[in-house]
């Protein structure tokens, strides 16, 4: 990452190598990612990669991908930005492709595999791919290409029209979302490092319980809680505290 996008993307673990030890010491946890970019990675890789952890996970697997939106971090990797829509499409059918055939074929625009064999396949010769981005673009290709949708901080309208215009294609993908949530103090919407208005879920258990039901009321089915802070020590304090006031209020 560039060095001003330090916190809190300069921070992160890679993200398929944590979640092999976190599904290593669980059992019954669905591991997941939010949101790998694409178009940075081989798909080929990214599929093997992916398939090993559902078998050793014993199918806990769920693929978050996106599009990205920095693109210093492409330049980085050698990945052409310019394309990265097109590159992300025909890496889904692709990585679709290797996880269900038994010999593969396929000529795209980018990739290009023929007569292959692709193995281990994923437990249920398939991982669920959901897709991240909030705008127009990404409920499209959570329709056409996803078994779910994954925005970031979206406001609760955004994610009403996403949510309805995917209900209305009848594909029942699931309806997921990742939100800053902070369980010390309160937070205003604030713009997100590319300047796109974002919420945070903030304040009180019982505020934060209100503005969750308020997305599940427009069709929120899974709600993940991001919690950053430098310190690894207030992340866990915190995680327990949310999970402790808010998450068994539900149970």
């Amino acid at each position: 990452m560039p060095t001003e996008l330090k916190e809190p993307y300069g921070q992160l673990l890679e993200p398929l190598v944590t979640l092999t030890s976190v599904a290593s010491a669980t059992e019954k946890l669905r591991v997941g990612t939010s949101c790998i970019v694409l178009p940075q990675r081989n798909p080929i890789l990214l599929a093997k990669q992916a398939a090993a952890l559902d078998v050793f996970s014993g199918g806990r697997v769920i693929l978050g991908l996106g599009a990205g939106w920095v693109e210093p971090e492409f330049r980085f990797l050698n990945a052409d930005f310019s394309k990265r829509g097109r590159v992300m499409d025909e890496g889904i059918r692709l990585m679709k492709s290797l996880w269900k055939d038994e010999v593969v074929d396929f000529d795209g625009e980018f990739f290009h595999v023929k007569d292959a064999l692709f193995f281990p396949k994923p437990i249920n010769r398939d991982v669920p791919v959901w897709i991240g981005g909030n705008g127009p673009s990404a409920v499209r290709r959570a329709v056409r290409l996803g078994d779910g949708w994954h925005p970031v901080g979206p406001e609760i309208e955004t994610f009403r029209r996403g949510a309805e215009e995917i209900r209305g294609s009848k594909k029942g993908a699931t309806l997921s979302m990742r939100m800053t949530t902070d369980v010390r103090k309160k937070r205003a919407p604030y713009a997100g490092s590319n300047n796109e208005r974002r919420i945070a879920v903030s304040g009180s258990p019982a505020e934060i319980r209100k503005e969750i039901d308020a997305y599940a009321d427009a069709g929120l089915e899974y709600y993940c809680a991001s919690i950053n802070h430098p310190s690894a020590a207030d992340i866990a304090a915190d995680l327990k505290l949310f999970s402790a006031e808010v998450m068994r209020s539900y149970s």
